[in-house]
């Protein structure tokens, strides 16, 4: 089998495992790249370490980003996984070392930044700004996706124990959190919102179902208002961020694990950095200074 059938086929695969249509463009972006440098008609058999590798390091000494870099050879790397279990190559792709991508805390929003990102919502129909109200209030406070909060039933919604069941990737279903204030937003939303027959509970202006795109335009003009960075994925960030720090206040611990399932993580591994930046952020906030108990006097 070439590369480039090899490619096919693994594409072919992760359709049927139901992986979401972004990740498999990712990978056909990705891997396209890496059949072309290799040649897409190499025979999987003839494919040495020693080409991958070379392949690689130009990619890590190339102009791209370290993160994206790091990205790539991720995607090449469970590619080659998989075509070793399935078809055989000359080597065991287990060999290829990920670079670690550069560490970058998120910036977590005070409770002042919480209140102005409200206040910066506003536009000219009154229930289309109780809408974007409510689904930032979704992904702060519950952690979801933005193709989580368009594809949000409202029989999914359990008012009186103040949950949502939601369907993240992979068409797998889980249980997130609706905190008191997103409970408000969301109801003030759903009594204003004039397209009451719809099962979705999120609408367009003309009563359609919300798409991403509408939801990602809605979030870039939203940042343009605000002087610090601002996207639906910070605001996952933070809800992840503050789970942990709530959890390390009030139990001691950051019950990370509860958390990767909150969030809809594959593996805990995936979750722990959030675990990392919220001891950081607890001990940076203690402020315990050796100078103010008089090493140095007044």
């Amino acid at each position: 089998m070439t590369l480039n059938s090899a490619l096919d086929e693994f594409l072919f695969q992760k359709r049927l495992n139901g992986l979401n249509p972004k990740s498999i463009k990712n990978y056909r972006a990705t891997l396209s790249l890496f059949v072309s440098g290799m040649g897409a008609e190499t025979p999987l058999d003839e494919l040495s370490f020693g080409r991958v590798s070379q392949y690689l390091l130009n990619l890590l000494e190339g102009s791209i980003a370290r993160a994206t870099a790091s990205s790539y050879i991720r995607n090449i790397k469970i590619f080659l996984r998989w075509a070793y279990v399935e078809y055989g190559l000359p080597f065991d792709p287990q060999k290829i070392k990920v670079p670690r991508s550069p560490k970058k805390n998120v910036h977590i929003y005070s409770d002042t930044e919480i209140r102005y990102i409200f206040s910066c919502i506003e536009t000219s129909i009154p229930w289309i700004t109780a809408r974007n109200r409510a689904i930032v209030a979704l992904m702060l406070d519950s952690g979801l996706r933005q193709c989580e909060v368009c594809g949000l039933m409202k029989q999914n919604i359990d008012w009186e124990r103040n949950v949502l069941k939601v369907t993240g990737k992979g068409a797998k279903d889980r249980m997130v959190p609706l905190g008191n204030i997103a409970h408000i937003l969301l109801e003030q939303y759903l009594s204003e919102c004039p397209f009451k027959d719809s099962d979705l509970v999120f609408q367009d202006r003309h009563g359609n179902e919300l798409s991403g795109n509408a939801v990602r335009l809605f979030v870039y003009r939203l940042e343009q208002k605000l002087p610090f960075a601002f996207s639906s994925h910070k605001l996952r960030h933070n809800f992840a961020t503050n789970y942990c720090i709530d959890n390390i206040k009030t139990k001691g611990t950051t019950c990370v694990y509860d958390l990767s399932i909150l969030m809809g993580h594959e593996s805990i591994e995936t979750t722990k950095k959030y675990e990392h930046f919220a001891h950081e952020m607890v001990a940076a906030e203690s402020r315990i200074s050796h100078l103010d108990n008089g090493a140095v006097g007044k």
